[in-house]
């Protein structure tokens, strides 16, 4: 975990009119921009519970009707709280981000999908391809299945965006416009970023975590890679990561590095011939081995790069 995650989910503010709700020890974090017709919202947190939370700290702090939420992407613990904002306001995502939702679970009801399958919940947070990183019997499934036990994930209930753009979206305020950019497939099919411009403030979600290594799954690495590139030429000082605390374009630029070292170690392990889990065993980036969840995930995360890399996924 990032030593400075806070202990408890909070709202901060960041900019004239813009808030970030900061997870606790790096759980998901979710957002505000204040406009002249109430609140947008971004993402929504990865269960009820926790949006009930986040909904009375908006009601308790800004004191604004709602106004509309944005989903960046279409994992759950960014969208499974969308049902405690869907009777106020309507949701919008990239239209890609309705798609893999149709796709990974099918037809759905008027309010929704219903889920009480954990192994559907596994692939709602981690990508529809955790199953064939993780096999059947691997000991990290001990870590996925305690967490989806927990009473709070029981039962989700999965509220699909009610609107959809193609590429961009733009939201003119007063005295700024915040943008919403598709740049293609990266840390999923669907990602989008959020950027106040005139307040210099982007929304990241999971293209971006700060303090520990991500879960890459089923990413387009060198499309991650390309988006963090062009993400990093945009005139910010603050970014906010899908997980850990709001940073500056530095550190932005190292988490960057650290995809790009990940990509660099398979590639080298694949130009010498060696087997996955040669290189799942070869592969050590030790200037990253100071971050949350190295030890744990390094291992799925070399899998998962080393079958893009062959085009084997």
């Amino acid at each position: 975990m990032d030593p400075k995650a806070p202990a408890e989910a909070h709202l901060r503010c960041l900019a004239d009119g813009v808030y970030a709700w900061i997870g606790a020890g790096g759980d998901s974090n979710a957002g505000a921009i204040v406009t002249p017709l109430g609140i947008v919202v971004i993402d929504a947190q990865q269960h009820e519970g926790l949006a009930r939370r986040f909904r009375a700290a908006l009601e308790r702090e800004i004191g604004r009707p709602l106004r509309s939420l944005i989903n960046t992407h279409y994992h759950g613990d960014h969208i499974d709280g969308n049902p405690v904002f869907a009777d106020a306001v309507p949701i919008l995502a990239h239209e890609r981000t309705l798609q893999k939702l149709e796709t990974l679970l099918g037809p759905r009801a008027a309010d929704g999908w219903v889920l009480t399958d954990a192994a559907i919940k596994c692939a709602m947070f981690y990508g529809e391809n955790i199953h064939d990183l993780v096999p059947e019997g691997d000991p990290a499934w001990e870590f996925f299945l305690r967490r989806f036990g927990q009473p709070e994930y029981a039962t989700l209930t999965i509220k699909p965006p009610t609107e959809t753009f193609a590429d961009r979206f733009a939201l003119s305020l007063p005295d700024d416009t915040v943008r919403l950019d598709y740049r293609g497939p990266a840390h999923c099919d669907g990602d989008i970023v959020v950027h106040v411009e005139r307040r210099k403030v982007a929304f990241l979600g999971d293209l971006y975590f700060q303090g520990r290594v991500p879960w890459i799954g089923d990413c387009d690495l060198d499309g991650w890679i390309a988006t963090l590139d062009q993400i990093l030429k945009l005139d910010l000082e603050i970014v906010v990561p899908g997980h850990g605390v709001p940073t500056g374009l530095r550190e932005l630029a190292q988490f960057r590095d650290l995809l790009q070292a990940i990509r660099t170690a398979v590639a080298a392990a694949i130009a010498r011939g060696a087997s996955e889990s040669a290189a799942v065993a070869e592969a050590s980036l030790p200037q990253f081995a100071h971050l949350g969840r190295y030890r744990e995930w390094m291992p799925y995360n070399v899998r998962s790069a080393y079958r893009y890399l062959r085009g084997d996924r």
